[in-house]
């Protein structure tokens, strides 16, 4: 049954309210809620696979259900989140180590390398926020390292003077607003979640990997959910170039539709933007990596979106499910989550692209 709620549960929104899941907001993902759906509407079966997991939601989502899962993601931010929310933890050792960072008083330790950056925040925030970070790094553990980097993470998106609008970051002066006192709410926070809620399920793996060229042994997971990213023109990956810059050394993530660079124009075969050509030539490899790694009679949950061009607009559900059943994949379902209008110049429409949910299954032999 279809829940009447899908073009939500499509989205992050819902992850707003959920502990574990709403430690960083990503607008790219869709809901806890609608993994659960999937599972059981279709009956999934582990180890679940997402190519494209984003921040976890299909991974701590299947944790949460006790299922084996496994995911990939070529941002290392989104990978290190996912594994930063799915990980088992000592709630004790976290509880000591916040306590430690409570007696610190920030000072001036040094500064981020990347101007560009720097010119986002107040001098006196970032001089804070960069205190923590090198505190962090003399975390031996592990896993509580990664808590709080991520914690911290978080605390730098609230005191940036910038709101991240579509696909990119636009300068908004902000309040100036107490670094510490944000990271060590932000750390209790997550402390609380994890005495409320922790997943009892595996953990999952997760790599920091490209979907079209990365391999698992053939027949090696149940189920695939997942959400490419749509097809489009923007490199909706750069607005989190800040978090990159600052804690992993990367200005960009190539995240935008796995989709090759300088593809302009139109395809003469296809008589489609060249973009979009290049976008189905790597989807095709993803499918092509889903076959392979899914048992027989294993199904695919993919969740699309249509791609919106200044003069037409493309719908991906169809020609990819096109591309699936030429693979070898069988049709189950087409569910249309929601229609939304394509702009040009955001006051003349050029026509409405689905976002969809395409059901496909590997055939038993």
């Amino acid at each position: 049954m279809v829940p009447g709620n899908l073009q939500e549960l499509v989205t992050f929104v819902p992850n707003k309210e959920e502990p574990i899941h709403n430690w960083f907001y990503y607008k790219e993902g869709y809901a806890k809620k609608f993994v659960e759906w999937a599972v059981k509407e279709f009956c999934l079966e582990g180890p679940v696979l997402d190519p494209f997991c984003g921040v976890g939601t299909t991974l701590l989502a299947c944790k949460q259900l006790g299922l084996k899962a496994i995911g990939f993601d070529v941002s290392p931010l989104a990978a290190f989140v996912a594994e930063a929310k799915t990980r088992d933890y000592d709630v004790a050792k976290l509880e000591e180590t916040l306590a430690e960072f409570g007696r610190l008083y920030p000072r001036q330790v040094g500064k981020f390398p990347n101007k560009a950056i720097r010119r986002l925040f107040y001098e006196r925030q970032l001089d804070d926020i960069y205190f923590y970070y090198k505190e962090t790094e003399k975390i031996r553990d592990t896993r509580a390292r990664a808590f709080f980097l991520l914690a911290l993470i978080d605390t730098t998106g609230r005191v940036a003077n910038v709101v991240k609008v579509g696909g990119s970051l636009r300068k908004q002066k902000k309040p100036a607003m107490p670094v510490k006192k944000l990271f060590l709410g932000k750390a209790k926070k997550m402390l609380i979640d994890l005495k409320r809620c922790t997943p009892n399920g595996p953990e999952p793996e997760v790599f920091e990997a490209d979907a079209r060229i990365t391999k698992l042994e053939e027949n090696s997971v149940g189920s695939v959910v997942t959400s490419p990213p749509y097809l489009n023109k923007i490199e909706y990956a750069s607005v989190y170039k800040m978090e990159l810059g600052l804690f992993f050394k990367e200005q960009e993530t190539k995240l935008r539709a796995h989709i090759q660079d300088g593809a302009t124009g139109r395809d003469f075969e296809t008589k489609m933007p060249l973009v979009a050509k290049a976008y189905f030539d790597d989807m095709r490899k993803v499918l092509q990596n889903m076959f392979h790694y899914l048992k027989p009679g294993g199904k695919a949950i993919i969740v699309v979106g249509g791609g919106c061009f200044p003069y037409e607009t493309i719908e991906s559900d169809d020609i990819l499910i096109q591309e699936a059943e030429k693979i070898g994949f069988k049709k189950i379902d087409k569910i249309v989550a929601r229609c939304v209008q394509c702009m040009r110049n955001r006051t003349i429409k050029v026509g409405t692209v689905r976002e969809s949910v395409l059901v496909l299954q590997k055939p038993e032999q």
